[in-house]
């Protein structure tokens, strides 16, 4: 009768070959390797991260984590944002409120302001009130002189620019940006006054032009500072040091 020796690992091993023990029965195939242990416990680590899995189930597996999550913090963490209406929006649809825009369109009107305002650093009121004198926010408005939109592009001036960015001056978004961006650099080179101006076309040494710019600047003046927009929200910036137009 051969020699044996029971292992714990192997179960029943022969003794009598000089090779060593050879595995008759194993009784330990139904055991998980230390490797695959390790295997298992890293996936669900993986998945208790990616909150697909309660930590409660770790202990079906005989396995518990170092720190227990806190599913109190989980929880608290994804109650929504209490939302807050914006102050200066408020304002800029009190404007334009106030002076018939489509009420319809408003909501996307004030949005498309408000975004191209803070995108180009300008006064978001300027940039209403502008919106108002040139086509109280109408989207398809055409000019006698071929401009275009809430903003009125002009349309033999800025037809290139407009082909090469692929702009559409029908979209309120586009019209009102690109408006913004035109405005913004007259600002920028020419002061408040004078950039508001040359958005209407100003030529200096035209004296009809002159007088036409200066009513223009009147005009959006009066929108800027009126009264149903003062009251309407309060904006936290100053209003602009705007000359009078001359009568």
């Amino acid at each position: 009768m051969r020699s044996s020796k029971y292992c714990p690992q192997r179960g029943w091993s022969d003794r009598s070959r000089k090779n060593g023990y050879v595995l008759y029965r194993p009784r330990c195939e139904d055991r998980l390797s230390r490797k695959s242990k390790l295997t298992i416990l890293a996936l669900l680590l993986v998945l208790l991260e990616g909150r697909l899995l309660s930590s409660n189930a770790m202990g079906s597996f005989g396995e518990k984590l170092d720190k227990p999550v806190n599913i109190s913090s989980i929880q608290g963490s994804m109650i929504p944002a209490v939302f807050r209406p914006d102050p200066e929006m408020k304002a800029i649809d009190s404007l334009l409120k106030a002076f018939e825009v489509d009420g319809t369109r408003r909501g996307r009107v004030v949005q498309a302001i408000l975004w191209s305002s803070r995108k180009h650093k300008l006064d978001s009121r300027l940039v209403a009130s502008i919106v108002v004198v040139e086509s109280r926010g109408n989207p398809f408005a055409i000019s006698p002189s071929d401009a275009v939109g809430i903003m009125q592009i002009h349309v033999p001036t800025w037809a290139r620019k407009v082909d090469e960015e692929g702009i559409n001056l029908f979209k309120i978004e586009d019209n009102v940006d690109f408006g913004v961006r035109i405005l913004g650099n007259y600002v920028k080179q020419y002061g408040r006054d004078e950039g508001v101006k040359r958005y209407n076309g100003w030529k200096p040494s035209d004296p009809a032009s002159a007088q036409n710019a200066e009513g223009y600047l009147g005009k959006v003046q009066r929108v800027y500072l009126s009264h149903q927009c003062a009251g309407g929200g309060g904006l936290a910036r100053p209003a602009p040091a705007v000359t009078r137009a001359v009568d």
